[in-house]
């Protein structure tokens, strides 16, 4: 690493932050104030040819080269399982080669700050971001939406655990902790909508939910870097090797042969 570089953090931020662990990826760069450069692709799950020119193009957006990046962050998971695993590589090879410390962040954390920032009402009592795993689970996570009285400061603090769900347990949760407030709101993102929508409408009832739009929905490398400024800022970075994908579940192959189920052609390939 350079010399001093986790001592220096607070002084000319250059933070690169990765996002591939949904259908679209995206490259940020945030400086100390703030401000932040962004390069993001249109075409879905493009991240292993396309996330070198992504990082070029926000890189060069901040107007810097990439031996000035002083930190690189990565959204660790959940999601895809490939799409995590290219950002995070990414991560640690920059963090190597560059001399750099790592920030791990969480997609539903970064996912539910991004909703915050950009969409939700002012009434919401909770955040939801839901990335759909297939056959009715999720990965999700529930925040509450704090406001300020003038609405200025805002912030999103966790109430359930970021883990696995299925749809309908996560709603009847939230339907349970909804009961003593009158008027609240949920709102959800992520592409859990896509998914699970028809069951969101018929669980929770009318009036208390809103859904993000379809431009604000999915994950974004801007939210991750503007939480990796904060985590830089209180020092909680990473060596390279010490930067880990969170799956949050075992790959199907992994379950099936936990389980017994995998094929015995899988786990003893016949060789000719």
């Amino acid at each position: 690493m350079k010399e001093n570089a986790q001592l220096n953090f607070c002084k000319d931020m250059r933070i690169l932050a990765i996002e591939t662990t949904g259908k679209y990826g995206s490259a940020s760069v945030i400086d100390e104030t703030g401000r932040v450069f962004s390069a993001a692709s249109s075409e879905e799950m493009n991240h292993l040819r396309g996330m070198i020119t992504l990082i070029d193009e926000a890189v060069r957006e901040a107007g810097i080269t990439k031996d000035e990046l002083t930190h690189v962050a990565a959204s660790a998971g959940p999601g895809s399982f490939t799409g995590i695993r290219i950002g995070v590589t990414t991560a640690r090879i920059m963090s190597q080669m560059l001399g750099i410390p790592c920030i791990a962040v969480s997609t539903l954390e970064a996912m539910a700050g991004r909703a915050l920032d950009k969409a939700v009402p002012a009434g919401a009592l909770y955040i939801v971001p839901v990335i759909n795993a297939r056959r009715h689970q999720t990965y999700a996570g529930v925040y509450e939406a704090v406001f300020t009285v003038d609405g200025e400061q805002k912030s999103a603090i966790p109430v359930m655990e970021e883990k696995q769900y299925m749809i309908e347990d996560l709603l009847e949760e939230l339907k349970a902790r909804m009961a003593e407030y009158k008027d609240a709101v949920v709102f959800f993102t992520g592409d859990g909508i896509d998914a699970y929508g028809s069951i969101i409408e018929s669980i929770m009832p009318e009036g208390s939910y809103v859904f993000a739009d379809e431009d604000l929905r999915y994950q974004h490398a801007e939210s991750v870097a503007e939480i990796a400024l904060r985590k830089a800022a209180a020092g909680e970075v990473l060596t390279y090797n010490e930067l880990m994908p969170e799956y949050m579940r075992l790959a199907e192959a992994e379950q099936r042969l936990r389980a017994g189920t995998l094929s015995d052609r899988i786990r003893k390939p016949v060789i000719s």
